[in-house]
């Protein structure tokens, strides 16, 4: 039997006398953990505890064999505590691997970039991961110091990429949650800020906001498409931001709308739909969302994505 970092499941329950694990191939939906995991499990239960303990925060992550869990506490009918471990499905590929054209590729890697790149598209279509790639990609090729704001931190970046390195600061609910930890942030000189998902008027505010105020913000959210998620950012931004549009139409450098399809193997693969504010049409593409004629925007993500077929041939 493989270890607990190497095997295949959906969650792992640790509860008050018991380990149970959901989805490990060729046992019940719900099976009593292998015997071989006693050992990694009382080390997992200990870090667990010593951690909801410390923070008293009910998600959190915890790296074990080099591999992230996601942590979500319980208190069960005795007041005991529940622990229920998920792999993190966050995969740092290249940026290369990642399918953009050679004119986005280009101008996310462009050292003087500065600005906000918003990776959006529905739960589970590989956002957080876009977003790491992006980070790793940029701190391999020019150095530098990357904060990443997560609730709780997926992707595996902490530490050292070729002669940079990335913080990834977890956010604390009891401490003020994403706004306050963004706010810390942005007071640092890091050459770049992660915002994990942006889901709330106050966040979204510091966020559009620090597009135009010298930062490179990258952030996730949730939209079915460029254009809605371009609206959804103004609208959560504006309750603080009322000309949240005019200050996107400054600060956005991208937008990158992403889903994963399964073909008929069962194969995942990442379809684009972007629009980029660094192209040579970028004055009338700013003026489109300044103006809040949205839908015009349709016809320049057709033409940056007819370019780039073009040029790929």
């Amino acid at each position: 039997m493989s270890t607990i970092s190497e095997a295949t499941f959906v969650d792992l329950y640790l509860g008050d006398g018991f380990a149970d694990v959901k989805g490990l191939p060729d046992h019940p939906p719900r099976a009593p953990a292998p015997g071989e995991w006693l050992e990694e499990i009382q080390v997992l239960r200990e870090r667990c505890h010593k951690h909801y303990t410390a923070t008293q925060e009910p998600e959190f992550s915890l790296i074990h064999e080099g591999v992230v869990f996601r942590v979500t506490q319980l208190s069960d009918l005795n007041n005991k505590s529940l622990f229920v471990l998920s792999k993190s499905a966050v995969k740092i590929l290249p940026l290369d691997d990642l399918g953009l054209s050679d004119e986005l590729h280009d101008t996310l890697l462009s050292q003087a970039l500065r600005g906000l790149i918003f990776i959006c598209g529905e739960m589970g279509s590989g956002k957080t991961s876009s977003a790491a790639s992006l980070v790793k990609a940029r701190l391999e090729k020019w150095g530098g110091m990357a904060l990443t704001i997560e609730d709780p931190p997926e992707p595996l970046l902490h530490g050292v990429h070729g002669e940079g390195r990335c913080v990834q600061v977890p956010v604390s609910r009891r401490q003020g949650g994403y706004e306050e930890a963004l706010i810390r942030a942005l007071r640092t000189r890091a050459e770049m800020i992660l915002v994990g998902e942006v889901r709330d008027t106050p966040t979204a505010a510091q966020v559009v906001q620090a597009s135009i105020n010298g930062h490179f913000i990258i952030c996730t959210g949730h939209s079915g498409s460029v254009i809605q998620g371009i609206e959804r950012l103004a609208v959560l931004a504006q309750p603080v931001l009322p000309n949240a549009l005019q200050i996107l139409a400054q600060g956005l450098i991208a937008v990158i709308h992403q889903t994963l399809l399964k073909d008929g193997s069962g194969f995942k693969r990442l379809k684009l739909q972007c629009l980029s504010l660094a192209s040579s049409e970028s004055n009338g593409i700013r003026e489109k969302i300044r103006s809040d004629k949205m839908q015009m925007l349709e016809q320049d993500i057709a033409s940056q994505a007819a370019r780039s077929l073009w040029n790929d041939q």
